[in-house]
């Protein structure tokens, strides 16, 4: 079926087309391709959430680059037959699309994809196996690995973002699967009351058992069973195959979005070490003051203008210069990296990733809520505070997969820099500020809080956040992140810790790009728990998931500074001036 429209004098048809994958199973895609040319170059799409999604994906200008773009549903969704089954089909089938949509018979053999999110997840399952016909890849928000990457952070579970995106996933799945003829009643009739209150609904009980979800998408259990790597994780990852990849990439990201640490991953792994010179010196990477799906440049309690958006920085054009050359076989153009400096208001492009022109420079923490550049003298020194498990410490803003919500019909569950300041009265959050700054200060790249600590449970989490004090008070949320203590190691293993031990941790804020103001002050916060981006750890060396948070344990904390233990953030300073 296709349909044809005029477009001055060159002719648009729209048509659908069906493709058998190597098991059998019918996928089905919508095609669009202009007329004028015999045979061009496709880009693909490869799409799990049952409708063509065009708004976020840039077909007029991929058409006005010459390219045929061909939007298909993932298998189980939309039109596809099929299982949906949450990666595990991807590898596969999106091998089986680049070969299909190279052979076309308008295709000139070669395939460029793009997609944001899972349906950049696609692009890396498969380019890992260096498929022929692809020539390159533009993988938007886009993790480096599904269980460290997506489903944890730290060895917590990202509870916000999965929660979210398995309750829509269990609503189209059901819907997908009325429309096939199934008797879903039940099920939807159940599925309505966990919407109605979703937080609560996963609060009731372990979390892996959450009602509906493990029963719709058995990966929901699954995942949070899996909380130790074991062959699970490995299996369906392309985390450790990267180097396979052979094509350049695009990769795209914002500041507040919940994937940034493995978007820049992805582009320093294969920077580094993609199969040859081509994809390696094509490797390019865009981050702008944005969320998972907001490009707009207004974020959490900011707006940095119409010169920070993806229209500000000409996004587009960006994407369909890149498809353009890499289908050719040409030079890529522009710099290895675009990124936005907030607070300066300017784009600016750099030649690798971390800056080579970095100052890691570290603030130390001190008696009295005090953070400064110089590391403490005396031989003893902590702070204390009690986490508890029954009353966390809700999040406000940072890179946030929720997309609404918050406390009192709030939003400050979503992404951004968000106030902190409602969170002052809380004696479970310790705040360590710097003195007034005399001059402007750039931080730039990748930054870490090595943190000495004690605590009272069988397991504990820490989170830390960088924050900006403006004069008049207001304390901005610049990146955060957690350690979850058992898993501070890594996740392939479970380590235990000894209560009232001082054990040193690394929390990973993944990066940033912020202009701090002279006049303003550096903080750093530490925590327990940012509810419910992470799952609040209940104190026990057992999986979080698989216990009933009745069950959970108060933490008394002792964070130290020291000389011994001189608990610290490294900030990348950039000695650039700035306007």
């Amino acid at each position: 079926m296709s349909t044809v429209t005029n477009v001055g004098t060159r002719r648009l048809v729209e048509s659908r087309v069906a493709m058998v994958a190597r098991d059998g199973v019918i996928l089905r895609s919508v095609v669009h391709r202009m007329t004028d040319r015999e045979t061009q170059p496709i880009a693909l799409v490869r799409n799990p959430y049952g409708e063509p999604l065009t708004r976020n994906i840039p077909v007029v200008a991929l058409l006005q680059a010459g390219f045929a773009v061909v939007i298909q549903d993932c298998r189980g969704t939309g039109d596809s037959d099929g299982e949906f089954v949450p990666f595990e089909s991807e590898e596969a089938d999106t091998g089986d699309a680049i070969g299909w949509c190279a052979e076309l018979p308008f295709s000139n053999g070669r395939v460029v994809m793009y997609g944001l999110s899972y349906s950049g997840m696609v692009q890396l399952a498969a380019a890992v196996t260096a498929p022929a016909g692809l020539a390159g890849i533009i993988p938007v928000v886009t993790p480096a690995d599904y269980q460290t990457g997506l489903a944890y952070r730290g060895g917590a579970a990202q509870m916000g973002q999965i929660t979210g995106w398995y309750t829509m996933k269990t609503l189209q799945s059901l819907l997908y699967r009325a429309e096939h003829g199934e008797d879903v009643g039940d099920l939807l009739r159940r599925f309505r009351r966990h919407a109605s209150d979703v937080w609560s609904s996963i609060g009731g009980g372990p979390l892996a058992e959450a009602p509906v979800l493990s029963e719709v998408l058995p990966t929901w259990d699954r995942w949070l069973r899996e909380d130790i790597a074991g062959t699970y994780w490995p299996g369906v990852s392309y985390r450790d195959r990267r180097a396979g990849v052979a094509v350049p990439a695009l990769h795209i990201g914002g500041w507040f979005d919940l994937f940034l640490g493995g978007t820049i991953d992805n582009f320093a792994t294969l920077r580094a070490s993609a199969a040859d010179e081509r994809a390696r010196a094509g490797q390019r990477l865009v981050i702008g003051p944005w969320q998972h799906t907001d490009q707009s440049g207004t974020i959490g309690d900011l707006s940095f203008g119409a010169a920070a958006s993806a229209a500000g920085v000409g996004l587009e054009g960006r994407i369909a210069g890149f498809a353009r050359a890499a289908a050719a076989d040409e030079e890529i153009p522009g710099a290895p990296v675009t990124l936005y400096v907030m607070g300066a208001g300017i784009w600016r492009e750099e030649q690798e990733w971390p800056l080579a022109r970095t100052r890691w420079t570290p603030w130390y923490l001190h008696a009295d809520g005090v953070l400064a550049p110089d590391a403490p003298a005396g031989a003893d020194g902590s702070t204390s505070y009690v986490h508890d498990p029954a009353d966390p410490v809700p999040m406000r803003g940072g890179q946030s997969g929720i997309f609404a919500g918050g406390l009192d019909g709030g939003n400050e569950w979503t992404a951004g820099p968000r106030d902190q300041r409602p969170l002052d009265a809380r004696d479970d959050v310790l705040r360590f500020v710097g003195a007034p700054l005399a001059e402007d200060v750039e931080v730039t790249g990748p930054v870490s809080v090595t943190l000495y600590a004690a605590t009272s449970a069988q397991d504990t989490d820490f989170v830390a956040r960088l924050i900006d004090v403006s004069p008049d008070g207001r304390a901005l949320g610049v990146v955060d992140g957690i350690v979850r203590a058992k898993f501070r190691a890594g996740q392939d293993a479970a380590r235990p810790v000894a209560p009232g031990e001082v054990v040193e941790y690394r929390i990973d804020l993944w990066a940033t790009s912020w202009l701090f103001r002279a006049g303003h002050r550096i903080r750093i916060d530490i925590a327990s728990s940012s509810y419910p981006n992470w799952d609040p750890n209940l104190g026990l060396l057992a999986n979080n998931a698989l216990v009933s948070p009745r069950e959970g344990r108060r933490a008394t904390q002792h964070v130290h500074h020291s000389a011994p233990y001189p608990s610290h953030v490294v900030l990348p300073v950039i000695p650039t001036a700035v306007p």
